[in-house]
């Protein structure tokens, strides 16, 4: 029995290459959400609510009491210390396992924390 000839459709995919976010780059993100986001999304619910009683941290209720700037000014340098701490620290850091989850986590912590700010401050506006 002669075999037939079987004819193959060949589809090239084009191919992705991901890479693996750098340690640097998800310090930065830390920093960024932790410092900069948190402290505007903190601020925009302030300013939508006029309603000091919803801010969870009594430290951060009592600097906005007195001076919204001192809040901010807080948020940016702990958040910058950490960040310079980490960078400083990144062979002791990578040393340990799940670090790159660890960071993760925090930076979707951090997410969650100012979307909920600005669901916040939203939520109050309408």
């Amino acid at each position: 029995m002669p075999s037939s000839p079987t004819s193959r459709l060949e589809i090239s995919l084009p191919q992705i290459h991901v890479t693996k976010t750098t340690y640097a780059e998800l310090v930065f993100s830390l920093v960024f959400v932790w410092g900069f986001g948190d402290a505007m999304s903190t601020i925009l619910a302030l300013v939508l609510t006029s309603d000091l009683s919803l801010e969870a941290n009594p430290w951060i209720r009592a600097l906005l009491a007195h001076d919204p700037m001192w809040m901010l000014a807080l948020k940016f340098a702990v958040a910058l210390y950490v960040g310079v701490v980490l960078l400083e620290c990144r062979h002791i850091v990578e040393q340990v396992p799940g670090w790159r989850v660890w960071l993760f986590s925090l930076l979707g912590l951090g997410t969650a924390v100012v979307l909920t700010n600005v669901y916040v401050g939203l939520a109050a506006a309408i």
